[in-house]
């Protein structure tokens, strides 16, 4: 019996070391693309030169160095006991797909197999060069994220921009941070009662409702009164408290944090918002406190463009995808399906998990995804676009998002779908 524990023991302790002899393999080969690469007898078996001569070997990396650049990245897409396939990516953003297998004994290189590089993210770029050609501005961030996040593209992606409806995320993150119990109960109250939109308007004073029916209704339907009765409920300061937590470094564009109610007053009244915007920020809360008793005017929809860059929630595309990323991170089970409810464009068609916020107002548009691919990978996607001049293409914004959504779906796959051609050998291919 004492043998056999042993003997599992042994058996146990080889897969990690082999994935380790792997995935340093591959950190010393990738180093070698390179002008002059060096050290290549000691990291080859000698097998492996029975297939290619060593100066063919430094010339294969060198000329991959001269035509793509070094590589800064290396993507474990998928191993075997001693084999496993790789992404290089370079910094000139070209991604090399790898195959690569080990002597188990040794860890030293076998087999090495190159398949044609490719510009990685075209697609994405090419999103971001027809946002950029847009009128107005614009912000954009395609990120993947984790231990070590990495921007795959943007345009504007730390300026900062109007997201309208986007800010319901920040109630989000803020009420999962008070440690709201998803089952408390709120009455409906008239003060929180918001003209712009929404079901919640018309219901009873003081119907009961759940943190969870409140946030259900605000991320769905983006249930305007539900999103003010629920800043009501946390306390506006307790709210932009939790700001910086929720990864939004310079919080000020958010104070005081607007309740909907409270900007459609605003936006209805050009002398209030005139005054409101050259108020100290201290007064500006005295302001909203005031203005909370004043009737709001005819609930006439806003046409045109009116204070974008002034009035409303100001966020970053960078500052968004932090959200998003403290979400997936702290929020749990809960959050999580809230954001799900309304996937945006139907991304949930192509991804394991599609969370969505974003929305419109006159001179705005703004959308926000947290993404899980079917490699269980997760991604933010963010952009705004504002013009306070002339109206916003909404379709064509919301086709430049679907081609954004569709290159997410399709990044990081593995080598043979994500790259045409003939492959090319630098020795045996691995088992």
């Amino acid at each position: 019996m004492k043998i056999l524990f042993a003997f599992l023991a042994l058996l146990l302790a080889a897969a990690p070391a082999r994935a380790r002899d792997l995935n340093a393999a591959a950190a010393e080969a990738a180093r070698q693309v390179a002008a002059e690469p060096g050290g290549l007898p000691e990291l080859f078996d000698k097998t492996f030169f029975r297939h290619i001569s060593l100066e063919e070997l430094r010339g294969l990396f060198a000329g991959l160095y001269a035509g793509h650049g070094a590589v800064e990245r290396v993507v474990l897409v998928s191993s075997a006991a001693a084999s496993g396939h790789f992404f290089f990516d370079t910094d000139k953003g070209y991604r090399i797909p790898a195959a690569l297998s080990v002597a188990p004994e040794s860890g030293l290189i076998t087999g090495l197999f190159f398949q044609p590089a490719y510009l990685r993210n075209a697609a994405l770029r090419s999103v971001r060069a027809d946002l950029a050609a847009l009128p107005g501005r614009k912000g954009f961030l395609a990120r993947r994220l984790g231990e070590k996040p990495e921007d795959l593209e943007e345009l504007g992606g730390d300026e900062h921009f109007a997201v309208g409806p986007a800010f319901k995320l920040y109630v989000l993150g803020a009420l999962v941070r008070a440690g709201v119990p998803w089952d408390r109960v709120f009455r409906l109250r008239e003060e929180d009662k918001s003209p712009p939109s929404g079901r919640l308007r018309a219901w009873p004073d003081g119907s009961p409702l759940t943190a969870h029916t409140l946030a259900a209704l605000m991320l769905s339907e983006s249930d305007d009164t539900a999103s003010d009765a629920l800043i009501t409920a946390l306390g506006r300061r307790k709210l932009e408290d939790s700001l910086a937590a929720l990864g939004d470094p310079d919080s000020a564009r958010l104070r005081p944090f607007l309740k909907t109610s409270e900007m459609f007053k605003l936006k209805s009244d050009t002398a209030a918002a005139l005054k409101y915007l050259n108020l100290p920020a201290a007064e500006k809360y005295r302001f909203l406190d005031a203005l909370a008793g004043a009737e709001p005017g005819p609930a006439k929809p806003q046409r045109s463009p009116f204070g974008v860059g002034k009035l409303g929630w100001f966020a970053s595309p960078a500052d968004l995808c932090r959200v998003m990323e403290w979400l997936e991170r702290e929020g749990g089970t809960g959050a999580l399906e809230l954001l799900a409810l309304d996937p945006g464009l139907g991304a949930g068609a192509d991804f394991l998990y599609a969370g969505y916020r974003g929305g419109s107002e006159p001179g705005v548009l703004s959308a926000t995804w947290l993404l899980k691919n079917d490699r269980s990978q997760w991604y933010c996607l963010s952009a705004s676009w504002n013009d306070e001049k002339d109206p916003l293409d909404a379709d064509r914004f919301s086709a430049l998002m679907r081609e954004a959504l569709a290159a997410l779906a399709a990044a990081d796959r593995a080598p043979a779908a994500a790259s045409a051609g003939r492959a090319r050998p630098a020795g045996p291919p691995g088992p």
